[in-house]
């Protein structure tokens, strides 16, 4: 988050306060120059009545799309306070001897705080005598291993797996087969646009500082937290995600090329290496 760590949004205000990054104001009326300009192109192409549906149902898309980003802004609106009210509960579970350190609380389970908060461990001052290890350091220590295991984990998109299924339901899946090889990924085009430049494997936030101006960024997939490191992308590319998603949405706003959906892009694209995504044709090109 970047309230624990704003390094990533202060790399991008120091970005553009050194003339590198491309005015938003200016960006967003061109977007929208664009996007009037395309709406007369279609209804001059249009009959009279086929023009006057095309206008009503343009007007409840332009009116409707915004809710989807407000509603994931008000979802979160809460997550900042609640995640300091959690780390001084876990600080008092520090001081208490339940856990080693403060964020380990978001390791535990429901049940195990509440017993916690139960028996006092919570109140100021409180602590366990009589043991040097934190009560469950054992507990959280698995849960991050089994978590660091699962991150690595390739889940499938269908089940059973199978040509069938495939076949069936892979074009409703957010992401192409993971069976893809040669030197060009296949996704889905989501944004616009053609560029070379290195790509940047990001797994999260902690990566987040790594991230320079020009390259190309390769996530999993994005979420609103990840919007700062855009400025500085030449494109973006990743394994899960459609049109809809989050970064396509972002990458349009910021008028870079994005592939989404491509299922391998994190497994077959490493930092530094040239890529050329074309965000028309839906491929990433791993250039030699």
């Amino acid at each position: 988050m970047p309230a624990d760590d704003p390094s990533a949004l202060l790399e991008t205000l120091r970005y553009f306060v050194r003339g590198q990054g491309k005015d938003p104001h200016e960006r967003q009326q061109r977007s929208a120059d664009r996007r009037e300009e395309q709406g007369r192109l279609i209804s001059a192409r249009l009959g009279p009545r086929r023009r006057a549906v095309f206008r009503r149902l343009l007007r409840w898309a332009q009116k409707a799309a915004p809710v989807r980003e407000d509603a994931l802004a008000d979802v979160g609106l809460a997550w900042p306070l609640m995640r300091r009210m959690l780390l001084e509960l876990g600080k008092r579970l520090t001081a208490s001897g339940v856990i080693a350190a403060p964020p380990d609380i978001f390791w535990l389970r429901l049940d195990e705080l509440r017993n916690a908060i139960d028996f006092g461990l919570a109140t100021p001052g409180a602590a366990i005598t009589g043991t040097d290890l934190p009560v469950r350091a054992e507990a959280v220590e698995q849960r991050k291993m089994l978590w660091r295991g699962q991150r690595k984990a390739a889940a499938p998109q269908l089940l059973p797996e199978s040509r069938w299924m495939e076949r069936a339901f892979g074009s409703m899946m957010p992401a192409r087969t993971q069976q893809q090889a040669g030197d060009v990924i296949t996704g889905v085009g989501a944004s616009s646009g053609h560029v070379s430049a290195p790509a940047r494997l990001l797994h999260g936030p902690d990566d987040f500082a790594s991230m320079q101006p020009g390259e190309v960024l390769v996530a999993r997939m994005t979420t609103p937290a990840w919007t700062p490191l855009f400025a500085m992308a030449a494109g973006v590319v990743t394994d899960v995600g459609g049109p809809l998603s989050h970064s396509s949405i972002v990458a349009r706003e910021y008028g870079i090329p994005a592939v989404l959906g491509t299922g391998v892009a994190t497994q077959r694209v490493s930092s530094g290496r040239q890529v050329t995504v074309d965000g028309d044709a839906g491929t990433v090109t791993l250039d030699n």
